[in-house]
């Protein structure tokens, strides 16, 4: 079974390199292009281009997300033939295609080609495990730029989906206070009988100074220059949501407001568990050759 797999990883982080090193430690051949890597020079292939990278395997594995312009695959390294349309050119139908978010010029290419593929981020246990990481690092980038304690302030959450549940609820547990501000009555319901405060996002423009942190998850422009005006300089801004992430950073620059866009955290806090996480699904689908189980 091992020696029929040959994995072929194009670009990434450090959830890819420990992805590769477990891998390569259970017996499975591996390719990289476009991935920093340490130690076991000899026990996996450096392809020299992403032709000869894809020409190594069947088993394609891209980052999370396999890319954030659309244009180039995510890679620390600068390589110009690392781009979607080199991959969708070179993709063969001997090949199975997993990555996170997975763009629709990508899915096209392995449904014409024939060719399985596999969003890690479209699996809701991959989702749900991804979610914790995101939030126990957005947790560690608020302590980390803020002078204050995260206990006893004021936290507004924007979204309430997976993973504004999630880091909510983990908020709570350090004691802060946590108002959720959604669109959905729905979702403000349920946010209420979990005990949080409440806010639509059609109000989201009253009593904004009163709050120490604003954490965004909602993928498009909802901290806007009007917004930002009320707030209270101390104010830290953390969004992870999609690039170019929900905030005017351009305005929080103009009024002293201090604001990160904090993208691929499950891959900066921890790398190991998302790498054990994604690995999970690749192995399931080398053992069942039929679909992936998670």
């Amino acid at each position: 079974m091992k020696e029929n797999n040959r994995i072929v990883f194009l670009g990434g982080d450090l959830r890819q390199c420990y992805m590769v090193r477990k891998l390569v430690a259970k017996g499975y051949l591996v390719a990289t292009y476009g991935l920093d890597i340490e130690g076991q020079y000899d026990l996996i292939y450096r392809a020299s281009s992403l032709k000869s990278a894809l020409n190594f395997g069947n088993i394609v594995v891209c980052p999370v997300p396999v890319s954030h312009d659309k244009v180039m695959i995510t890679s620390e390294q600068k390589l110009e033939d690392l781009t979607v349309e080199n991959l969708i050119n070179n993709l063969n139908s001997n090949q199975v295609f997993f990555g996170g978010v997975v763009s629709p010029k990508i899915q096209e290419a392995c449904n014409s080609k024939q060719i399985p593929w596999y969003d890690f981020m479209q699996m809701e246990p991959v989702s749900i495990k991804n979610a914790i990481a995101t939030a126990e690092g957005t947790i560690i980038e608020a302590i980390r730029q803020s002078t204050i304690n995260l206990h006893g302030s004021s936290c507004l959450v924007l979204g309430y989906g997976r993973c504004a549940k999630i880091l909510a609820d983990k908020l709570k547990g350090l004691q802060a206070n946590v108002t959720i501000c959604a669109r959905s009555e729905e979702a403000l319901a349920y946010a209420d009988a979990l005990g949080f405060q409440t806010l639509p996002l059609k109000k989201l423009s009253g009593a904004m100074n009163e709050y120490s942190f604003l954490f965004n998850t909602i993928p498009y422009m909802v901290i806007d220059e009007p917004i930002i005006k009320q707030l209270n300089k101390e104010v830290i801004i953390i969004d992870i949501a999609s690039k170019p992430g929900g905030t005017d950073f351009e305005a929080c620059k103009q009024y002293g407001i201090r604001a990160s866009l904090c993208l691929g955290l499950p891959g900066k806090y921890a790398p190991e568990t998302s790498a054990d996480i994604l690995n999970n699904v690749i192995l399931s689908h080398i053992l069942t050759k039929k679909e992936v189980i998670l």
